[in-house]
């Protein structure tokens, strides 16, 4: 009786060892990636916003439509959200800076180009 007691408690042993070591090289090995996981960061999923930067001569402000347009011939959109640094009055105090450089945050939806941030630059002499 003894001995096979033993050769039991040897069995189960020997059982567990193997178990910890395959649960061992499991937990170490790399997870799969998805292959979304692996496209570059510089492309937006799809469905969402692409974050851009533009910089150029304002050319002009129309309040109404809610638009702003570089010498360049680039045309944005802005929301109310928009934060603008170096005017006063927001966006409305950007109508009266035609010519100033201006440097414009914005993210394209679509074909639309919609302005988070515009920096106007310092005044020329």
């Amino acid at each position: 009786m003894r001995t096979t007691t033993r050769g039991i408690v040897t069995m189960l042993g020997s059982l567990a060892f193997v178990a910890a070591i395959s649960l061992s090289a499991f937990a170490q090995a790399p997870a799969p990636q998805a292959p979304a996981a692996q496209a570059p960061a510089s492309q937006a999923p799809a469905g969402q916003a692409k974050s851009e930067s533009a910089k150029g001569e304002l050319k002009s402000v129309d309040t109404d439509k809610m638009t702003l347009t570089l010498a360049s011939g680039q045309t944005f959109q802005f929301t109310k959200a928009t934060k603008v640094t170096g005017a006063q009055g927001g966006v409305a105090g950007l109508a009266s800076m035609s010519g100033r450089e201006v440097t414009i945050d914005y993210e394209t939806k679509g074909a639309d180009r919609i302005a988070t941030a515009i920096t106007v630059g310092a005044e020329k002499k």
